[in-house]
């Protein structure tokens, strides 16, 4: 820091020269004239001194509150950002419970839909070719145990009644066999049952000895010509992927519905 030439330090060189004419006692005066002087320059240095200090802390102060002000306006922005956030989750919230307030009264329309439903298929199943008909009756006692249940929510005994009803449709468009025993005069005999999608249902024992087609107006197997027997063999082959895909030929019969 430069040493600045202070009106004490002025006097005390203008002394000095004046001084070195002047007799023994006044030089006596002089010194303590001097030593008065220098006293005085190195009170003004510790002043100055202290001045420079606090003019460091006040540059201090000052950054450190530009800091404090930015982060202060960093705060209030993501407050009022947050403010934003929460109002639109409050809002939400709002939406939710009142779609929460309807679930009931959903419940209640949609419940009886599919009961309906469940009715239907089971109506549609005994009115149907008799063909698998453990397997989907059980089906359809899982669905309406489902229904009872109040672990299952609504959403998953829909899905479970859909994907009845997609089952059901898929007899329609497929060709289909598999064993059955069945009861031929009093005998049971191991037969191989085929289903023509829902145009006939057949069977024939492996042997050839019968062979057999469902008749819906009498509701019974009745016989059918011989012709139809190797006919029926090479559909079952076909349905099991022993030979390759061909024309069918299914001993059916007209369907007729009489208009309501």
């Amino acid at each position: 820091m430069k040493k600045v030439l202070t009106p004490a330090r002025g006097a005390v060189a203008a002394v000095i020269v004046a001084g070195l004419a002047m007799p023994v006692m006044a030089q006596g005066q002089l010194r303590q004239a001097l030593d008065t002087g220098e006293e005085a320059t190195r009170r003004a240095e510790q002043v100055q001194e202290q001045i420079n200090q606090l003019d460091d802390q006040r540059s201090d102060m000052v950054s450190e509150f530009r800091t404090l002000l930015q982060r202060t306006q960093a705060a209030q922005l993501y407050a009022r950002q947050q403010e934003k956030v929460v109002e639109s989750q409050r809002r939400e919230l709002e939406s939710l419970e009142e779609q929460l307030g309807r679930v009931d009264e959903i419940t209640a329309q949609t419940t009886p839909m599919l009961i309906d439903m469940i009715s239907d298929l089971e109506a549609f199943v005994s009115a149907d070719l008799p063909f698998k008909l453990v397997e989907r009756r059980a089906g359809i006692d899982e669905l309406r145990a489902a229904m009872e249940n109040p672990q299952v929510p609504i959403v998953e005994q829909y899905r479970l009644i859909i994907e009845a009803y997609k089952r059901e449709m898929e007899y329609g468009r497929t060709i289909q066999t598999w064993p059955e025993a069945i009861n031929i005069d009093g005998n049971e005999v191991m037969v191989d049952m085929f289903l023509y999608g829902r145009v006939a249902l057949v069977y024939v024992s492996p042997d050839r000895k019968y062979a057999a087609r469902y008749d819906r107006a009498s509701g019974d197997w009745v016989p059918v010509e011989n012709k139809f027997k190797e006919d029926i063999a090479e559909a079952i082959k076909v349905a099991k992927g022993t030979t390759t895909p061909k024309v069918l030929y299914a001993p059916a019969t007209r369907l007729s519905v009489s208009a309501q």
